[in-house]
């Protein structure tokens, strides 16, 4: 997997604080891959939240405070959410799981 400890601390901490203790992350894509070199970061991740305007809202805000860190600062970063609304079912969802390693 080709992201640090440090990249996986400020990355987890900052779901948490905008998403909530009960969200479940992935990386999956390319960085999962340590042969491979260069690559965004796909995040896949779980949340409790339902309504889409605030998941949309609270994700644009974590992409923002990702950046202002030294870590993520300039990368390109992709993040699949999953809300927690029944019903809400893709394909991405599971090859994202099924691929991805769990932070």
């Amino acid at each position: 997997m080709r992201l640090t400890p440090r990249q996986i601390r400020i990355f987890k901490m900052t779901v948490l604080r905008h998403f909530g203790e009960n969200t479940l992350v992935w990386l999956f894509g390319s960085r999962v891959d340590d042969r491979r070199k260069g690559g965004d970061y796909d995040f896949y991740f779980e949340t409790e939240l339902v309504d889409p305007d605030e998941i949309l809202d609270r994700k644009l805000a974590l992409l923002a405070d990702l950046h202002s860190t030294a870590e993520f600062e300039d990368e390109k970063i992709d993040l699949v959410i999953r809300p927690g609304a029944p019903g809400q079912d893709l394909p991405i969802f599971h090859i994202a799981k099924a691929d991805g390693i769990r932070l």
